[in-house]
């Protein structure tokens, strides 16, 4: 496992795309004072999840951001990708080559990207957490930290060879694995504290479960009762339904033959009416030749 290239844009001294390859071995960048030697090692630092801005020589992490120089405009973004060769498997992933970006806006918003997949910081260091690289490793030793290392306390030295010996990566996980039991711990202690409360409630909890019960059995006999009143009610309903329809077919019937009865004596009165008109014209007639008849009968009489 080797640094195979590191490609940089916007990040300090290199305001455009600058790509460096690295074979396998020894590499050294060579360059005057003040020519950014030292950015491409805070580059990897930062590309590899450093924090600190003191780490990478700033006092604010938008520091590492280009500001702009002699008819260069500043960038917006500071962005480091570096690919590292994984042909011998030092990481446990099933790739040749495992890239790692990083990218940070002057607004502070962020982001990670393995291998072009969007992902967070932890998932970083849990990637490079067995190859002895990261943010807390000691692969990258900056200006300044050889004296630091040689003066530092025998307890920071200590971490130190626990670093370098692969062992800090552990002692993370037993840290992580503590910290998991103590959560647990308390996880289960708020759980005995819940069981004796629920237990402390538990009597009169099951006497209200049993009124409740003893409630919901009272209410479904009267539901039941209300029904069976219906039922009965509705078969009243119906019976006297019936009755009454049986009722008004026996009164449409008696009205249907009463019509027709009334329409016969209609029949017959207009008959009756029409004989008395005929008969009373016969009087008339009548009538009239009496009439003719006794005035002849007076002008015979005076005539005699």
């Amino acid at each position: 496992m080797h640094l195979k290239s590191i490609t940089l844009k916007g990040f300090k001294s290199f305001p455009d795309r600058t790509r460096l390859e690295f074979g396998a071995g020894v590499a050294v960048i060579v360059g005057p004072n003040g020519s950014g030697k030292s950015n491409v090692t805070d580059a990897v630092l930062w590309a590899l999840g450093e924090q600190s801005p003191l780490a990478v020589r700033g006092q604010s992490m938008q520091d590492v951001i280009f500001g702009g120089g002699k008819g260069i405009q500043a960038r917006s973004e500071a962005e480091v990708e570096i690919v590292i060769d994984n042909a011998d498997g030092a990481i446990d992933l099933p790739l040749g080559e495992i890239s790692i970006l990083r990218r940070l806006d002057r607004s502070g918003e962020g982001e990670y990207r393995l291998n072009g997949a969007r992902c967070r910081l932890v998932d970083v260091l849990e990637v490079l957490s067995d190859t002895g690289l990261g943010k807390e490793m000691h692969s990258v030793v900056s200006q300044g930290r050889i004296e630091a290392i040689v003066t530092s306390r025998p307890k920071d030295r200590r971490l130190l060879i626990e670093e370098a010996a692969g062992l800090g990566k552990h002692r993370k996980r037993r840290r992580r694995a503590q910290l998991k039991l103590e959560r647990t711990q308390d996880n289960l202690d708020r759980a005995l504290d819940v069981e004796r409360e629920a237990r402390s409630r538990l009597r009169p909890l099951k006497r209200q479960a049993e009124a409740a019960e003893l409630h919901e059995r009272i209410e479904r006999q009267t539901i039941e009762a209300r029904w069976e009143l219906a039922r009965d009610s509705a078969r009243e309903r119906r019976a006297a339904l019936a009755l009454a329809e049986a009722a008004a077919t026996a009164a449409r019937t008696a009205r249907d033959q009463a019509q027709a009865s009334l329409g016969a004596v209609a029949v017959r009165r207009q008959s009756a009416e029409r004989a008395l008109e005929e008969r009373s014209a016969v009087r008339e007639a009548l009538v009239r030749r009496a009439s003719q008849a006794r005035s002849a009968a007076d002008r015979i009489e005076l005539r005699l």
